[in-house]
């Protein structure tokens, strides 16, 4: 249990931090930053930062980065439901954070607070929630007249030599995943040719977590480790464009 505080006074040069769970497309960011603005609103001069678990930037340390000033950082979690194992993990994420720090300055205190799910007050939230919906329109009052029309690009298999299998689970999104996974998606997209015959597709954990950021190229059978932007840059040239696998960063190959 976490100190009975009120909820609206914060300890001086301590620095907050919202852990959330990202997605595809906007709508995890935009969601992020409306929870970020409100926080920022009720704790007036307080140091706010949004970070995600997966799939999306910033990452934890890249939060902890920015809050590094900071007496003491708050991380808490905003997705539901929680994961014992995965909050235990995230801890070992900022003690691995900690360490990294200079020693020329006081290191901060991290705390993790409680996970949304396990809050009392959620419930009364959900039920007043709940109350007030039941005064919103019919679905079939909001969806619009072609509800049932699909965009014709559900049906069509687009064309492609090669998936690229991008993880951005938990522990690779931590190493700079996610950040990678949109320079993967401007390299192809600057080549021209190869954004038409090499589809990206993102995985949740590949597992050989050690080796991450990881990706695999399929058909082919290649795992690549340890990525930085430069590895990108050399895989997207010698593999996904020449056809020859890039050595320096191969952790894995069919047959090899």
């Amino acid at each position: 249990m976490i100190p009975s505080e009120s909820p609206q006074t914060l300890p001086a040069d301590t620095a907050i931090i919202l852990l959330g769970r990202g997605g595809l497309g906007p709508a995890a960011r935009e969601e992020m930053q409306s929870m970020v603005e409100g926080v920022r609103t009720a704790l007036p001069g307080a140091q706010v930062e949004g970070a995600f678990v997966d799939r999306e930037s910033p990452s934890l340390p890249e939060a902890l980065d920015a809050c590094a000033g900071a007496r003491r950082i708050v991380v808490q979690p905003v997705f539901i439901p929680g994961d014992k194992s995965l909050l235990r993990w995230l801890q070992k994420v900022a003690l691995r954070w900690r360490a990294r720090q200079s020693s020329d300055r006081p290191l901060p205190e991290i705390a993790f607070a409680p996970a949304l799910g396990s809050l009392p007050e959620l419930s009364t939230l959900l039920a007043r929630q709940t109350c007030a919906a039941g005064r919103l329109p019919d679905v079939a009052d909001t969806a619009g007249e072609d509800w049932q029309r699909d965009p014709i690009a559900w049906s069509n298999i687009p064309p492609h030599q090669r998936h690229v299998l991008f993880c951005l689970g938990p522990r690779c999104a931590a190493l700079g995943a996610a950040t990678l996974w949109q320079h993967l998606g401007d390299r192809l997209r600057a080549s021209g040719k190869l954004q038409k015959t090499v589809m990206m597709l993102q995985t949740s954990c590949q597992y050989p977590c050690n080796h991450g950021p990881l990706m695999i190229v399929h058909p082919d059978g290649t795992w690549y480790g340890k990525l930085d932007e430069a590895a990108i840059d050399r895989i997207v040239e010698q593999h996904l464009d020449q056809g020859t696998v890039d050595e320096a960063y191969c952790v894995y190959r069919r047959g090899g």
